[in-house]
């Protein structure tokens, strides 16, 4: 199975769901999910966008009376329903012409004294044609109803999902591994941190000691101010260690190898900005590293 054939799929998991999440249908896309940090990005962000479209959903209230409304909306319909034509119901068919004598169908057809003289009645003749009644479903007035959640829906849907659309497609354009930062900076709590001390040299001793990238330097905006803890991640075959520091807000300061690192290498210092936060990527020696912070490209320090 391929990222396109598992996207698929995976659009069809609910949020929050767990039947969907056990569905042996989607097993295979799930595991997928798990070796593909851009296909779990996206996951994330695809459940994400679903759960505020659906609990905007839920938030519409139905009208108290719509029931009622579309009862009296179906007996008004039938009141007024045009009755069938009487003339329709018995105007005279003409009779086929007659067939000779050899005509082995007619000749089949036993015929006895008592049998009516003249043309034969066509089936319309012999039994008045019965409507059959019309499923719920078929109606009308159900579509009618129908068509009038969704408008309530549309109508109540506030306008910052149009800026949340804006935002998923501005993000299809970054780098992936800011992607992937985004979202692993957004889930992470202070347990998730393999180490928490507030010396950045005892992190940076242990990140060495796990053979993990470890800054060469640390950013003059950064080197007077506390550190929180350290992690590492895998992303695309690379191993990339995250310091966090601690100065009015969280910085996050992402090191990789240059020679591993999984996106095109930039020319000159890069910002991008995702999910609320800013990024600025450079490379230095042979390192690549990235400094993340929450806020627009203007709250990146300027140090370079």
């Amino acid at each position: 199975m391929n990222r396109e054939e598992a996207q698929q799929l995976l659009e069809l998991c609910r949020p929050g769901n767990v039947d969907d999440r056990q569905d042996p249908v989607l097993a295979e896309a799930f595991a997928l999910l798990e070796t593909d940090a851009e296909l779990k990005v996206w996951f994330d962000q695809q459940q994400a966008l679903d759960a505020q479209i659906s609990e905007h959903m839920n938030s519409i209230e139905v009208p108290a009376d719509l029931k009622a409304s579309i009862l009296a909306g179906m007996r008004l319909h039938q009141a007024h329903a045009p009755a069938p034509s009487p003339a329709a119901i018995s105007a005279p068919v003409s009779a086929p012409a007659p067939k000779p004598a050899t005509d082995t169908v007619n000749a089949a057809i036993p015929f006895t004294s008592a049998a009516p003289q003249g043309p034969v009645a066509e089936p319309s003749e012999q039994a008045p044609h019965t409507t059959r009644p019309r499923a719920w479903w078929q109606s009308p007035w159900t579509g009618i109803a129908a068509l009038f959640v969704i408008m309530m829906a549309i109508m109540n849907v506030p306008r910052n999902t149009q800026s949340t659309l804006e935002e998923s497609a501005a993000v299809a354009g970054l780098p992936p591994v800011i992607q992937f930062l985004s979202n692993e900076i957004d889930q992470l709590t202070a347990p998730r941190l393999e180490r928490r001390d507030d010396r950045a040299e005892n992190l940076t001793t242990f990140l060495a000691s796990k053979h993990s990238p470890t800054p060469n330097t640390i950013p003059d905006c950064l080197g007077e101010m506390p550190t929180i803890g350290c992690i590492t991640y895998e992303y695309e075959g690379a191993k990339l260690s995250m310091i966090c520091f601690k100065g009015g807000q969280t910085y996050h300061l992402i090191t990789a190898d240059k020679s591993t690192y999984p996106d095109k290498l930039p020319l000159e210092p890069e910002l991008f900005q995702c999910s609320g936060k800013a990024f600025k990527i450079w490379v230095e020696g042979e390192q690549v590293n990235i400094l993340s912070v929450k806020g627009t490209k203007e709250d990146i320090p300027e140090f370079i």
